[in-house]
C-alpha cells in the first residue's frame, strides 16, 4: 500500500527552458542554496520510496520517529497487555438549611477520578489518580507512586503517595462508604485527603497463618505554616497542605507519618498511626530565622464485620507547636481531637429488579471533634470551636462497586465564644467504580 509523504518538496514547475538552465548549472556546480535543498529532498524521497516498498512500518526496528522520543515510551508499546485504566465517579444533591436560612435544592458533581495502573514488571509496579472535583474547579494528582516489590515482609515505595494516618486517608473512595460526607475529624484534623512526596517501605508479616501484622512508613515533604496563618481563624490543619510541597520542603527537614495495623484470626482490622514533622520556615539559606515548630497527630483506627453488621471508626489526637509570643494566646489551638463511629445493617440483599448481587442497607453515623482543646486565660472558661454532627440514611448497592444513597444529618456547631449554629442537609448521592 502506498504511504502518504510525511514531507513536499518546493514547487518544481518550471518552463523546459528553466529546467534545462537548472541542469547546466547543477552540473557545473554553480547551484543556488535553494536548488541544493530541492535537490536533497529528491534524494531523500526517492530513498524512501525504495524503503516502503522494501519495508513494512509493522517493523518496529524501522520506524519514521526519533529513538527515545514521545512515541517510544514504555506504556505504549504495553499498553493493553500491563496497563489498566478506571476510576470513580460521585454524584449529589443537597438541601441545607443553616439556622433555618436555605439556599435551595441543588446538584453537585462532586468527583471524577481517574486510575492508572502498569505493571512494569513481576518487581515494579506504577499506580496513579487523578482528581477532577466539581468539574474542573480543581484538577489534583493524588497519587503518582512506583513500588518495588522485593518480598513480602519488606518493599520501597517512591512518588505522590497517601500518608498512612489513619485509615481513611488511605482507603477513602466514595463507593466504598454508605455515608456520602467523609467524616469531620478525617478531614479537618487528619487532612484528608493528604498527598505528600516521599519515599519509604511497607510490607505485612505472619504471627500465625490467620493473623497478620501490616506497616507503612515514609519520609515526605510535610505540612506548612498555613495550618495556623492560612484561614484567619486559628489552627486549621488542612491549610498546611500546599502545592509548592510537590516540588520542594519548605524547610528542608521531612515529616515522617507511620501506621501498623493488625488483623486478627476473627476479622476485622485494629490500626495506630502517626504522623510528625516541622511545618514551619526556620530557616533561609542556613540562617536561623525563627524557633522551629511541629505538629504531631496520633490516630487509632478499626473495623469490624459480622454477618449483617459493619462497624467503623476513627480518632485523632493533634499537638501543635505555637508561636511564644503571638498577641492572642486563644486564638492558635495547640490540641486538637476528634472522633467517629459508624454502623451499617444490610436490611436485605438477594436479587432486586433482575439484579443478582442487590443489595439495601441502613446506616448510621456520629461526628465530632474540637478545634481548640483548652481554656481562656482570663477568663477560665471553655473555648468553643466544636461541631457535633449525626447522619442516618439508606443505601441502595445493584452491585458491591455501586451505591445509590439517602441520607439526613443535623450538625451543631459552636463557634469560639461558644455560640451555637445549628444546620441540617438532606443528600442523594450516587457513587460508582467503573
Amino acid at each position: 500500500m502506498k504511504q502518504p509523504l510525511l514531507f513536499y518538496p518546493p514547487n518544481t514547475r518550471k518552463t523546459r527552458k528553466n529546467k534545462s538552465k537548472y541542469s547546466l548549472r547543477i552540473l557545473c556546480g554553480f547551484a543556488t542554496l535553494r536548488e541544493l535543498l530541492f535537490l536533497g529532498w529528491l534524494v531523500l524521497f526517492i530513498a524512501a520510496q525504495q524503503g516502503i516498498a522494501q519495508t513494512s512500518y509493522s517493523d518496529t526496528s524501522r520506524t519514521p520517529f526519533q529513538r527515545g522520543g514521545i512515541y517510544d515510551r514504555p506504556y505504549i508499546l504495553k499498553l493493553g497487555g500491563n496497563t489498566a485504566i478506571g476510576g470513580y465517579a460521585e454524584m449529589n444533591s443537597n438541601y441545607e438549611r443553616v439556622d433555618g436560612v436555605s439556599e435551595g435544592f441543588s446538584f453537585e458533581n462532586r468527583r471524577f477520578n481517574i486510575f492508572l495502573y502498569s505493571a512494569i514488571s513481576e518487581h515494579v509496579k506504577l499506580t496513579s489518580e487523578l482528581e477532577f472535583e466539581h468539574g474542573t474547579e480543581e484538577i489534583k494528582l493524588e497519587t503518582a507512586l512506583v513500588d518495588v516489590l522485593l518480598n513480602t515482609a519488606i518493599n520501597l515505595r517512591a512518588g505522590i503517595l497517601l500518608s498512612p494516618i489513619g485509615r481513611f486517608n488511605i482507603a477513602h473512595d466514595s463507593p466504598r462508604y454508605n455515608v456520602i460526607d467523609r467524616p469531620l475529624v478525617s478531614t479537618q484534623i487528619i487532612p484528608a485527603t493528604l498527598s505528600e512526596v516521599g519515599a519509604g517501605f511497607f510490607g505485612a508479616f505472619y504471627t500465625t497463618p490467620f493473623d497478620r501484622f501490616t506497616y507503612e512508613i515514609y519520609a515526605v515533604n510535610g505540612l506548612s505554616d498555613g495550618l495556623l496563618l492560612g484561614s484567619g481563624e486559628g489552627t486549621r490543619i488542612p491549610r498546611g497542605k500546599s502545592e509548592e510541597a510537590f516540588g520542594e520542603d519548605n524547610n528542608g527537614s521531612p515529616a515522617v507519618s507511620g501506621r501498623l495495623a493488625y488483623n486478627p484470626r476473627f476479622g476485622g482490622e485494629v490500626g495506630i498511626s502517626f504522623y510528625t514533622g516541622r511545618y514551619n520556615t526556620y530557616a533561609i539559606e542556613g540562617a536561623t530565622i525563627d524557633e522551629s515548630r511541629s505538629v504531631r497527630i496520633f490516630a487509632f483506627d478499626a473495623e469490624y464485620r459480622k454477618q449483617r453488621w459493619h462497624f467503623r471508626g476513627e480518632a485523632a489526637l493533634a499537638t501543635i507547636d505555637t508561636p511564644e509570643d503571638q498577641v492572642d494566646n486563644d486564638l492558635f489551638a495547640e490540641k486538637q481531637h476528634g472522633f467517629f463511629v459508624e454502623g451499617n445493617y444490610t436490611l436485605l440483599r438477594r436479587q432486586l429488579f433482575g439484579m443478582p448481587e442487590a443489595s439495601v442497607a441502613l446506616f448510621s453515623r456520629y461526628d465530632e471533634i474540637d478545634l481548640n482543646v483548652g481554656t481562656f486565660d482570663k477568663t477560665g472558661q471553655d473555648v468553643g470551636e466544636v461541631n457535633r454532627r449525626v447522619t442516618a440514611g439508606v443505601a441502595f448497592r445493584p452491585t458491591s462497586d455501586t451505591t445509590i444513597r439517602l441520607s439526613y444529618w443535623r450538625q451543631w456547631d459552636y463557634d469560639r465564644f461558644n455560640n451555637l449554629s445549628h444546620s441540617m442537609n438532606v443528600q442523594f448521592g450516587v457513587a460508582t467504580y467503573f
